[in-house]
């Protein structure tokens, strides 16, 4: 009897515990956190997926530098978002500037998405400058 109750008690902690994973690995959006102020970076560089985040947390255009180094005759896709809001989304190739508003509402992210690394060819995203400017 003992036993039927510890393998009962061990099916029904087993099931909470699938749904509350299912819920831990869902994706939500970045909005619901709020922006947090912190220093914008100058430059970075992305040699793997990845995201830069812009803690800018007020209404203003951002002008981002790009440079993307191609590889399979594709440049890497980025994408630049506040919160779930996709603002500019493209292949960067060589060098070009992308001008975003934001609402200071959510986080600002630039996203790299596509890596690809074959010897001698190695795609990246570089970040080469950032200018914030008034909305």
């Amino acid at each position: 009897m003992r036993g039927a109750l510890y393998g009962l008690f061990f099916l029904g902690a087993l099931g909470v515990s699938l749904l509350a994973l299912s819920r831990a690995l869902s994706p939500r959006p970045l909005e619901g956190e709020g922006c947090l102020p912190g220093p914008l970076p100058e430059r970075a560089e992305l040699w793997s997926n990845g995201a830069i985040a812009l803690p800018l947390c007020r209404e203003a255009t951002l002008v981002l530098d790009l440079e993307g180094t191609p590889a399979q005759g594709q440049g890497p896709h980025a994408v630049v978002v506040e919160g779930s809001r996709v603002l500019w989304e493209g292949e960067v190739l060589g060098r070009m500037t992308v001008r975003v508003r934001v609402t200071g509402k959510g986080t600002v992210a630039l996203a790299f998405t596509n890596d690809l690394y074959q010897p001698p060819k190695d795609r990246n995203l570089f970040l080469r400058g950032l200018r914030v400017e008034p909305p």
